[in-house]
């Protein structure tokens, strides 16, 4: 059933199945402007999800992308891990059709018997998978326009994007920030990093020359994902020595994020009471997550790498072109320091999220959790309605309600949508529904009028004869 080589079938297959279910629908938006009502800033995967999504529904969009064609989200550069860690048969993207799903793709190219012995889905082959995605569901893309100013109004959003040659300026009806990390976060760097010149440190999402590490004692600060990736790209290109520095005693065990999926979760999450969600939010970030077991393996197997426990780090200082990193237990002596230590909500990185973080709710202007679950960081993210809108904080005249945050930073509010492949289709369906939902109520006078001037006559008036007398003589009813 899926012999080798067989990808062209699978795209005939697709336009089949598209053709049966009427995508794309008719076109039912009245456009002021003749530019699509919805921008969506970014191209990975949820941003071709949503815009898949929206095509479903008749609904255009347009996708602006910093990076160059190819280059969309992280796959390629900064993520450095060898295999996702999202089981291989999860749907993704691919929304109603079940030829646009991963396995109906890899299958099309290399046999049953390959995807029975596939145990983890390789990170490049992933991307290969959303380019041809990309292709197959053609969303509009203008790419290396990188946006660099947004102005909420009163009917729209105004966007400014640098590109190549100049700066270019868009009013969108409706704004979708989806991103990835970039949206509203940046690099978590400690503080003792504060110091340090650049050359002795970076983020383990800088994505980086690792070649240059060979022969050197690399410190790396985390115990995440991000921290093994790192660790064992580093190994595999020579490190002399790599020190992985953990503040925890341990890792953690159990995914409870990956226990907790069902599609229960994924339909009521963003319903439940505020409560709820900061408990539970809070308990997950208390657990943690454990790093992937491929990717522990990866690092576990040189010789030269330590795993170091119960190691927070008190002071780092430069002699002889070497960093001395002091812990509470040890002094460990590295070349360069690697900070596996994730990203942190940054209202603070750029001049439309310092504008936009005194327009819209934030979680601890919402809700305030018991002394015990006190918990700073999660407290700044954006408090958003079901529909991953932003919501005002006082000025009404401000349309806020006209931007979304379809990425990682609105877990808060949105939970397993947003930022994950097993969410990533219902997040989309929910967001574009919404839309649908909007733009039809915002457009009903257009959209009744054209109703009521409507000349798609279904009978033209000489179907029947009215003067033909009645075959019977007429009689009346008594």
């Amino acid at each position: 059933m899926y012999p080798k080589n067989n990808l062209k079938e699978l795209e005939k297959q697709i336009k089949i199945d598209l053709e049966n279910f009427n995508i794309p629908p008719k076109d039912w938006i009245s456009s002021v402007n003749n530019n699509p009502p919805i921008v969506i800033i970014g191209a990975g995967m949820s941003a071709l999800c949503l815009a898949f999504a929206l095509k479903i529904k008749g609904i255009p969009c347009v996708l602006f992308e910093k990076k160059e064609e190819g280059y969309e989200g992280a796959w390629l550069s900064p993520a450095l891990m060898e295999n996702l860690r999202s089981p291989k048969n999860l749907t993704g993207p691919a929304l109603i059709s079940p030829s646009l799903t991963f396995q109906a793709w890899y299958k099309a190219q290399f046999g049953l018997t390959q995807w029975d012995e596939l145990e983890k889905i390789p990170r490049v082959t992933w991307h290969r998978y959303l380019q041809w995605f990309k292709t197959i569901t053609a969303p509009k893309i203008h790419y290396k326009h990188e946006l660099i100013d947004l102005i909420v109004e009163r009917k729209s959003i105004k966007l400014t994007f640098k590109t190549e040659n100049e700066e270019q300026i868009y009013a969108a009806e409706h704004c979708v920030l989806a991103m990835g990390m970039d949206s509203l976060s940046s690099p978590n760097i400690p503080n003792y990093a504060s110091h340090l010149p650049q050359k002795f440190w970076e983020h383990s999402y800088a994505g980086t020359d690792y070649t240059r590490f060979k022969g050197k004692n690399i410190g790396i600060v985390g115990s995440s994902a991000g921290a093994m990736d790192s660790a064992a790209t580093a190994l595999e290109h020579g490190a002399e020595v790599v020190e992985i520095l953990c503040r925890t005693d341990d890792f953690p065990r159990v995914n409870r994020s990956k226990a907790a999926s069902n599609q229960g979760y994924l339909s009521s999450y963003a319903y439940w009471s505020d409560t709820q969600k900061w408990d539970f939010q809070y308990y997950l970030k208390k657990e943690g997550t454990p790093p992937p077991f491929g990717s522990t393996l990866r690092v576990s197997k040189h010789e030269n790498a330590y795993f170091n426990f119960n190691e927070t780090i008190d002071k780092v200082v430069i002699q002889s072109n070497k960093l001395h990193v002091y812990t509470e237990q040890h002094h460990f002596i590295l070349d360069h320091l690697i900070f596996a230590t994730g990203f942190k909500l940054d209202w603070t990185k750029n001049i439309w999220l310092e504008r936009l973080q005194h327009q819209v709710k934030k979680w601890k202007e919402v809700y305030t959790p018991e002394q015990s679950q006190s918990y700073d960081e999660m407290g700044e993210y954006p408090y958003l309605s079901p529909s991953f809108e932003f919501t005002p904080k006082v000025d009404e005249s401000l349309d806020v309600s006209r931007l979304y945050c379809f990425n990682y930073n609105a877990h808060m509010s949105q939970g397993p949508l947003v930022g994950m492949i097993g969410g990533v289709a219902k997040g989309a369906e929910t967001l574009a529904e919404a839309l649908a939902k909007k733009i039809y109520i915002e457009q009903y006078g257009t959209q009744i009028n054209h109703v009521k001037a409507s000349e798609d006559f279904e009978l033209q008036g000489d179907e029947w004869i009215t003067d033909k007398t009645y075959r019977n003589t007429k009689r009346k009813i008594e």
